[in-house]
């Protein structure tokens, strides 16, 4: 009888010892929870790294990638070209991030880019051209990049692009 007994103590045990296992198993993850165990092992924290695109032209930090469209269109010109034709074409300056626009109502806006000498380069610059040449794509885009070049060294961190809205020559 005695050992029936002990075999059924036996049986006992062998039911309560998964029971305890899991409980400590259970146990164990929470102190390791609690310690800080859900970092998974990292070490010191590591510190996001922000890649800025320079916009050209602008202020050092200006970035390109985040920098809203900032754009002032000037009045449609009319250019006599060197062959006796004549090219009319609106211009629009892409100017950085903060620098004011002049209001299109015609009302001053305190601080706002003074356009006449942008005017001024505009005219200068493009009647000294053919129609043969302006009619090519790579003469447009010379012309364009010379202009952009002009109007970036008299409006430093102002003027970064241009953009031709209308190029109608005849």
């Amino acid at each position: 009888m005695g050992k029936k007994d002990k075999a059924g103590e036996d049986g006992e045990e062998k039911k309560k010892s998964p029971v305890k296992l899991i409980g400590l198993c259970v146990a164990l993850a929470g102190v390791g929870y609690m310690l800080g165990g859900r970092g998974g092992g990292a070490g010191a924290a590591v510190a996001p790294t922000t890649t800025i695109v320079q916009l050209e032209g602008c202020a050092e930090g200006t970035d390109a990638t985040t920098a809203e469209d900032n754009t002032h269109d000037l009045e449609s010109m009319s250019i006599n070209l060197n062959d006796g034709h004549y090219l009319r074409v609106t211009v629009s300056l892409g100017l950085c991030p903060g620098v004011l626009a002049p209001s299109s109502d015609g009302k001053p806006v305190v601080g706002a880019i003074n356009t006449a000498p942008a005017k001024d380069i505009i005219v200068s610059t493009l009647s000294g051209n053919s129609m043969a040449t302006l009619s090519e794509p790579e003469g447009r885009e010379n012309i364009k990049d010379l202009l952009t070049q002009r109007l970036a060294n008299k409006y430093p961190e102002e003027i970064h692009e241009i953009y031709f809205l209308e190029f109608v020559m005849q």
